[in-house]
């Protein structure tokens, strides 16, 4: 009987060690560190938010910082605050409007002393993410721009196709609220030019183009190249690949609803009374709106970046989700080595409170196989008995 109980204890023993350290050994920092834009195309914010951060002392604080690619430069993004539970939750808006994508490639944390004489980072950098540079060439592309299509590089392909959207819907607009048939037809020639752009068959400058001459279906199609060669050029990130797609449903659902819009414009150019080719305005005004905004197919209060829902905004959100940086593994601070003493002290009781949790889980992970093994020869030689 004795012996019975005795097994019975050695395996709750090595049930519970087992299941202890299991969290504490794993010891990792999760969340994100992503691009925003505090005003549509501008891309001059950082969110992080990360969970599970240990909590440092009175005299040490975490900083974040965006690193340049050739490591020569180093934005601060403010000191980030940890809450109670271990959560970060900190939004830096860059007070320039400066385009974070624009020669930033790494994003790190460091602990930083309080106070801190240093308006650099410290050595002690406890995160670390860089965007694989095949990558984020495309990424900078979409979000800040590039010596390509014959357009000035003064914004991202996916900033042009919001914008082309916008005053695609506010031409649309103008001509729901037309007074005369002639205006109202007017009108739906330059949202014509704009979808199409200056190659488009059904272009006629001679209405006017507010727009930028490249069109709203170029724009569309340009990003779909991109985010393709993003994709594939690191077909390994798991990040770029995943958020790639949705930038490219959502691209392909902006060439349905603006090719519907324009058909609609064409059909209000044909209409022979104010009303009907009000009716056909109203339709493209609709239809460019969800070509910028999205559209929200399911009712489920959430426009995402997916087939029939995601608009021009939710390509440019997609993109910039294509440069998430995400946490690895926490490096705790290193423990300074003990100060030795001048004179040999007596023997004294270990203290507990020098063990760090990480080794106190591994401690009882080994711990729990010796009572495992343990317990198992004890049955062998009790049901050999």
């Amino acid at each position: 009987m004795y012996l019975s109980r005795v097994i019975k204890m050695v395996f709750l023993l090595s049930l519970l060690a087992l299941l202890v350290p299991a969290s504490l050994a794993r010891g990792q920092t999760m969340g994100t560190a992503v691009i925003r834009s505090s005003s549509p195309g501008l891309s001059d914010q950082m969110v992080v938010n990360l969970v599970d951060v240990s909590i440092l002392g009175t005299d040490e604080v975490y900083e974040g910082w965006l690193v340049s690619d050739d490591g020569s430069e180093s934005l601060s993004i403010g000191v980030m605050a940890v809450d109670a539970d271990g959560a970060v939750s900190h939004t830096y808006t860059n007070a320039d409007g400066l385009n974070l994508v624009s020669k930033y490639d790494t994003f790190k944390i460091t602990v930083e002393p309080v106070p801190d004489t240093d308006t650099g980072p410290s050595t002690h950098t406890v995160y670390s993410d860089t965007i694989p540079a095949a990558g984020m060439m495309y990424i900078r592309h979409l979000l800040h721009g590039c010596e390509c299509f014959g357009l000035a590089d003064d914004a991202g392909i996916t900033v042009k196709l919001w914008q082309q959207a916008d005053i695609a819907h506010q031409q649309a607009a103008l001509g729901v609220d037309a007074a005369t048939l002639s205006a109202i037809q007017t009108y739906a020639h330059t949202v014509i030019n704009v979808i199409e752009g200056s190659d488009g068959t059904n272009y006629d400058a001679s209405a006017g183009d507010p727009g930028d001459g490249h069109g709203v279906l170029s724009h569309a199609a340009d990003t779909k190249d991109h985010v393709g060669k993003a994709s594939a050029a690191v077909p390994t990130d798991s990040t770029i690949v995943k958020y790639s797609s949705n930038a490219s449903d959502s691209s392909d659902n902006v060439v349905t609803w603006s090719g519907e819009a324009r058909n609609h414009a064409l059909d209000a150019i044909s209409a022979t009374s104010i009303t009907v080719a009000k009716a056909y305005m109203t339709n493209a005004n609709t239809l460019m709106a969800r070509s910028r905004d999205g559209y929200d197919a399911d009712r489920d209060g959430t426009i995402e970046s997916i087939t029939g829902e995601g608009g021009a905004i939710q390509v440019h959100v997609a993109a910039q989700d294509m440069a998430t940086y995400h946490p690895s593994t926490f490096v705790p601070a290193p423990t300074p080595a003990p100060t030795p003493e001048p004179t040999p002290e007596p023997a004294a009781a270990p203290e507990t409170g020098g063990i760090s949790l990480t080794t106190y889980a591994w401690a009882a992970l080994a711990s729990s196989f010796f009572l495992i093994i343990g317990g198992s020869y004890l049955l062998r030689r009790r049901s050999t008995n």
